[in-house]
Parts: C-alpha cells; structure tokens; sequence
C-alpha cells in the first residue's frame, strides 16, 4: 500500500532569542528539519542551505531515496565548507538535520544530530532517531543515568552534525515501517529539552496535525524553552490510487529558509559554485524549490535582495550587514566544551561518534519496525539550565580575603 504525508509545519522563536536559527519543510513525500548552529547568523545560514538542498530529494516510485539522502547530505556539507572557506564569519557553522522521504511503499529516515523523530503508532510513543550526544554516548556505555542527562553540563554537545568540516560524518540512514493511522514527529531540541516525552505523546495524540503541532509549542513555551522550537507533525496516510497531482504539490517551508540569510559575495561565490544546478536567493532561500533544471548561478554584490527565481539572470546576494547584530547563538551550541577527563573507557575525544556508522555508501540501512523499537522513553527536562553560581561564590570570596587582609596590614 502506498503512503505519504498529511503534515503540518511550524516554528517559534522561543522566550529568548530573536532569531530563528530553524528550517523546516513539509510536502507529501517529504519532511525536513534542520537546527542551526554558528556565530554571526551562521546556524541561519546552514539550516537554510541544507533545507534547500534536501527539497530537492527525489522522492518519486523507483527512487534510491537512502543515496539520495546520503548525496544531499554530502552536497550540503560540501557547500558549507565551501562557504566557511570564504567567509571567516561563518566558520564553525553546521546544523543538525532530519529528512524523512516515502517513495510510496516505503519511508526512509535521515538523521545526524539531537532533533529527533517520533513516531505515534496505536497510542504508544516511540523514539525512532538516538541523539549524536555527549550524553547520549555516555548513557549508551552505562556511565551516565538518563535522570543526570537531564542536568549534565554537555547535554548540549553535539558529536555529530552537519557541519563546514571536509570529510565529515554521512547521516545515519533508517528504514521505517509504518502504517496509515500512525503519526509522525519531527522536532528540534528546543521541544525535546523542555517537553517531556510523556506530554509529547500526551499532545500529539490531538486530532488535528496542525493542532497538535500548536499544542506541542505552547508547551515548551509554558515551560520556557530557551531555544528556537520547530515541529512537523505528519500523519502517515494511504495514497489515492492514481493521484497524478500529489508530487507536483509546492513544500510548505518555515523558520530561517523563509526569513533570509545574510552572505558575503565570497560566500555567495562559494554557493554558486557548490550548488551549480540550484539557484539560492539570499532574501528567501526557499524559493524554487523543486526546480531540478540546472540554470546558472550569478552571484553580485549587495543589491535587491534576490533575483526572480525564474530569470536566468542568477541571484543577487546580501552583503554581510555592516553593524548591529547581536551575537544570539546559546554558548553551548556555538563552542563546543572540552570533554572531562575519564568519560570514556577508551579516552575519547570530542567530536567522535556517539554510535556506530549506520550508512553505507550503497545507502543500506537498519530496518525499524515501530513496535521493535519500544525503549524506556525518559523525561527530558522540563526547565533550562542556570548557568553554574560557582565563580560567583569564588569572587566574593576573594573579596572578602582581601578586604580582611588590608584590615589587618592597616590596624
């Protein structure tokens, strides 16, 4: 039986931030979403590219769609590298990224970072993705509780991601088995960290996806989500036989895609290079999605904010902006901690694999039935992290050493 995607898509700023480092997309093959990372908007700039980039995924019958996420992923790495090359304002950039793609008989997961995918079948919730963590490593080798995940001091750290790095990781690739009647969940960090999985499946179990995707916002927006919040909510539903018209349907984008991004001519040079056949406005980067027919790329300087997506004339880029922008990008996303010492039973370093390579390059995959992957589904925290009172103790400490010291040197 052939399925696809009844969805709907949406994203929030958070309580604090006034950026949204976010992108996402729905269509009824296709669903993406990417958390952005990095400095000077770059988060923005990757979550955009990438979102872009996986839009163009084939998703129609015959399709190799595991190769063809694996390609995306490369392509987008490729292009980011390319950018941070080019740009010094956006080096260290990357994103996490999830695409999960039908063919019509099967459904294909994507998968590298802490967003993660849910799946609802017959009122039970499941965790289909396992966060590439610090903590999530540590939980795996049995050093670390998933009750002291909730407040450990890396559970931001990411060991993988779709990042400026040449040679990178390859996404992991799953096979999904899925049914009609059961529902999806993608969603970034900024629902995970704050909403318990047990009020998610609660939430999610609306009748609506539009519903449910409203309610699953307003919940970490109760609870004070720190971050950008983003969802997609599809229901896996049954094709109509001879739907001629369900691929041609045009993505539903939110989140930075539409917002803009903000390039260097280098960078913007980089891009075109990179991405020979797509063509990415600055002012929306999602426009033209879809559009597979290579046309070539112009890259200029700061003008008009984009070019007709139709014209051959290419795309005008912005300038960076000369002053005034806040630095906004939460600290444990921008700058990697250093690992403590003994975490790992080997001495590993940072950055390395939180789990095994599950891609290959012929894009085979582990398959994952929802009931066979039933696990203890933990509580994530429910309230952000305060920064450590620590050093503040330490320097009126030390406040009071020298006041008392003067006291007695003077009499």
């Amino acid at each position: 039986m052939a399925v696809s995607f009844r969805y709907a898509v949406q994203t929030d700023l958070g309580t604090v931030r006034t950026n949204n480092e976010d992108s996402a997309l729905g269509s009824p093959r296709l669903l993406v979403l990417a958390d952005g990372m990095g400095g000077h908007a770059a988060g923005e700039v990757a979550s955009s590219v990438a979102v872009r980039v996986f839009a163009e995924v084939e998703h129609s019958p015959g399709t190799d769609i595991p190769t063809q996420l694996l390609n995306a992923g490369r392509a987008s790495r490729r292009a980011l590298h390319g950018m941070s090359e080019a740009d010094a304002m956006l080096e260290s950039m990357g994103t996490t990224l999830l695409a999960v793609a039908s063919d019509g008989e099967h459904v294909t997961i994507g998968h590298i970072g802490d967003s993660r995918v849910y799946a609802l079948h017959e009122g039970s919730l499941y965790q289909v993705t396992t966060d590439h963590t610090h903590v999530q490593r540590l939980i795996d080798q049995g050093q670390l509780t998933p009750e002291r995940a909730r407040t450990h001091p890396y559970r931001s750290m990411l060991l993988r991601s779709l990042d400026d790095q040449a040679g990178g990781a390859d996404l992991d690739i799953i096979a999904l088995t899925v049914t009609p009647g059961d529902r999806l969940l993608l969603c970034s960090d900024g629902l995970s960290d704050y909403v318990s999985a047990e009020h998610i499946g609660e939430l999610l179990t609306r009748p609506d996806p539009a519903e449910a995707a409203r309610a699953l916002i307003n919940a970490a927006l109760v609870l004070g989500t720190r971050d950008n919040v983003t969802v997609v909510v599809a229901d896996v539903i049954a094709e109509p036989d001879g739907d001629t018209d369900l691929l041609a349907a045009e993505p539903v984008f939110v989140g930075a895609v539409t917002d803009g991004i903000a390039l260097s001519p280098d960078a913007g040079a980089s891009l075109g290079e990179s991405l020979p056949t797509m063509i990415i406005e600055a002012a929306n980067p999602s426009a033209g999605a879809h559009v597979r027919t290579p046309r070539p790329v112009a890259v200029g300087a700061s003008g008009d904010g984009g070019a007709d997506p139709d014209s051959d004339e290419g795309v005008t880029l912005l300038d960076h902006p000369d002053a005034g922008r806040a630095d906004l990008v939460d600290p444990t996303e921008a700058e990697e901690p250093p690992e403590p010492a003994g975490t790992g039973p080997d001495g590993d370093e940072p950055g390395e694999a939180a789990s095994p390579d599950l891609t290959t390059d012929e894009g085979d995959g582990p398959t994952v039935a929802l009931p066979a992957v039933a696990r203890s589904i933990e509580p994530a925290p429910t309230t952000a992290s305060d920064m450590s009172v620590l050093p503040g103790i330490l320097a009126g400490a030390a406040v009071v050493a020298i006041i008392a010291l003067l006291w007695i040197i003077l009499g």
